[in-house]
């Protein structure tokens, strides 16, 4: 983002406005938040309270009612409530409970009240319905009543039981009753109250009442207290509202509001605005930056592609679409982007098309180069045999030796001109102008006619040809480029065998091809000269016999027309001699 900018101008201008907002709202919540929420929490339970006191005195409740009032009054307050006589005794306290008929016939309450967090789970995951047996342990409110009983224990066949027997803190005699549920009314998991237990315990603290307390109460005035539980230090608020009845106290309303809730929430708040602080800084300069980048996009966009294409770069394209002035631009920037990118392209093809054709033209010279050194070696020697024969006759030898010297002339120009021949050939071949003329043949007919043409060669050193074939069938291949292939093969297999030795040639089918190996008796190959055999001018003899060595090309050449048959061929050495091979 380039200081000085539309973009940096824009991110400024809008990272103040958003930080000095936030900032106004994080110093609000950290001063005022605590204060505020819990007057407003006590001033609404204070008129709630007195509200439901009215009612529940001027209306002839029954108990369904009563339970069904103290939900409400509960959810939407979220404080605890229980309906006590002047003396402190419970009525009613919490509306979800359990009631069953015992053996003996009679109703009994169970308070779900006390239970732990983990028991409200069990409970809750036990699905209890009416007609379900159960088993209770647990402790009777009053054991002259015994109509209501905190439990300990609730059993059921088949399912683990909740809660444990334990009676440490419990006062009254352990009570065993068991009986059929007639009703239960039990909470969904998100709207029990895991504070009730407080309610008792505040119940337990501020029984029986001091005089001045009663003196308020019997003039209607409600009492109101911040209580703090004495064992885990957990701050409640309470108010105590009294139900009047014909000018005195019936009932008292005695509801629990938890203000540990708003302590520990602030205090986590306070912790979590010094993290989210910086988090929110970083997250506004964030917004801040993708925002004023969003709105100047187009124009960074379409500045990046000029920048691009005075680079002589026309390949990248515009993405903008929009119906403006940045929309008109971008089109004639891709318009112009897409002509100048064509052209470039042509003039890349043409550049590579003459670094092709410059080292093709290399390559040929390098070739032309090499075969005039390799050809010309070749012909030195049989060019100073002629020399010296043709001055010894120019010189007038004796009779006797002008036959021969003749002799050994006519044999020298036959060489040279194999030579010729073999290299104009080779260049053909090198030249990849030549065309196939494929048909269809048999090979094993083709190698009888060549053994046929060898025979002198063959008989001079005393060898036979033995053929073999297994599966033959027609190949299709340049008949006449094949029986070069074959000629130059047997007539290397020739030189280089053993007197008196056989030339094995053999045909074996596989699959749609059929493989061709001629196998001679004689010294192998050097394994690291393998490769190189197939080479212009190579002779496996270091010191190039010309007697045994021939022209040097006839395996180049047959490389090279196999080669445009998309043949697999090569040689191996064998235990007694050395193998060539190649498929049609």
């Amino acid at each position: 983002m380039k200081r000085g900018g539309v973009t940096f101008k824009l991110f400024a201008i809008t990272a103040s406005f958003f930080l000095l907002f936030y900032a106004i709202v994080l110093l609000g919540q950290l001063l005022f938040f605590e204060k505020f929420y819990q007057n407003q929490r006590l001033a609404g339970l204070e008129k709630k309270l007195q509200s439901f006191s009215e009612q529940y005195a001027s209306n002839r409740w029954d108990e369904p009612r009563i339970t069904r009032e103290m939900g409400l009054f509960i959810s939407q307050n979220k404080a605890q409530l229980a309906i006590l006589n002047p003396e402190g005794k419970v009525k009613y306290d919490n509306f979800f409970r359990i009631v069953i008929r015992d053996d003996k016939g009679a109703s009994i309450k169970i308070s779900l009240m006390l239970l732990s967090e983990s028991d409200q789970k069990e409970l809750l995951a036990a699905h209890l319905q009416r007609g379900d047996r159960i088993q209770v342990e647990g402790v009777f409110d009053d054991e002259q009543n015994k109509e209501l009983i905190y439990p300990l224990v609730i059993k059921k066949a088949g399912m683990k039981d909740i809660g444990s027997a334990d009676m440490s803190g419990i006062e009254g005699p352990l009570e065993h009753i068991s009986g059929v549920i007639t009703d239960a009314l039990l909470p969904s998991p998100n709207l029990w109250n895991l504070r009730q237990g407080l309610l008792y315990l505040a119940i337990d603290d501020w029984f029986p009442l001091t005089d001045d307390q009663k003196a308020d109460l019997q003039n209607g005035r409600m009492i109101e207290k911040e209580w703090t539980e004495t064992i885990t230090g957990v701050r409640s608020f309470i108010a105590v509202q009294p139900v009047m009845r014909e000018g005195k106290v019936s009932e008292l309303l005695f509801a629990v509001m938890s203000l540990q809730q708003i302590s520990e929430a602030y205090d986590a708040l306070r912790l979590f605005y010094l993290y989210i602080g910086v988090g929110g800084i970083i997250l506004i300069l964030l917004l801040s930056l993708i925002f004023s980048k969003f709105v100047t996009k187009p124009l960074l966009a379409l500045n990046k592609i000029a920048l691009r294409m005075a680079k002589l770069d026309f390949s990248a394209k515009s993405p903008i679409r929009s119906n403006d002035e940045f929309g008109s631009l971008s089109h004639s920037l891709n318009s112009l982007s897409e002509s100048l990118d064509h052209t470039l392209k042509e003039l890349h093809q043409a550049n590579e098309q003459l670094r092709a054709d410059m080292e093709q033209k290399q390559r040929m010279e390098q070739m032309q180069k090499e075969f005039v050194s390799n050809a010309s070696h070749e012909l030195k020697t049989p060019l100073s045999i002629v020399k010296g024969f043709a001055e010894g006759l120019r010189d007038g030898i004796s009779e006797s030796k002008r036959e021969r010297y003749l002799e050994v002339i006519l044999d020298e120009t036959g060489k040279m001109e194999d030579l010729v021949k073999d290299m104009l050939e080779l260049t053909k071949l090198e030249s990849k102008t030549i065309k196939l003329k494929k048909s269809r043949f048999m090979v094993s007919e083709l190698i009888e006619d060549i053994v046929d043409k060898l025979s002198h060669h063959l008989n001079e050193k005393g060898l036979k040809v033995v053929h073999m074939a297994a599966g033959e069938h027609p190949v299709y291949a340049d008949q006449s480029k094949i029986e070069q292939v074959l000629f130059n093969i047997l007539i290397n297999a020739i030189r280089h065998a053993v007197p008196g030795s056989e030339i094995t040639v053999r045909i074996e089918s596989d699959g749609e091809r059929i493989r061709v190996a001629i196998d001679n008796e004689g010294e192998n190959i050097p394994e690291d000269q393998l490769d190189d055999i197939w080479e212009r001018f190579y002779r496996a003899e270091r010191s190039r016999n010309r007697k045994t060595g021939g022209t040097g090309l006839g395996l180049a050449i047959v490389k090279h027309i196999l080669e445009l048959h998309e043949s697999q061929y090569g040689v191996t050495n064998t235990e007694k001699g050395v193998s060539f091979y190649f498929m049609l």
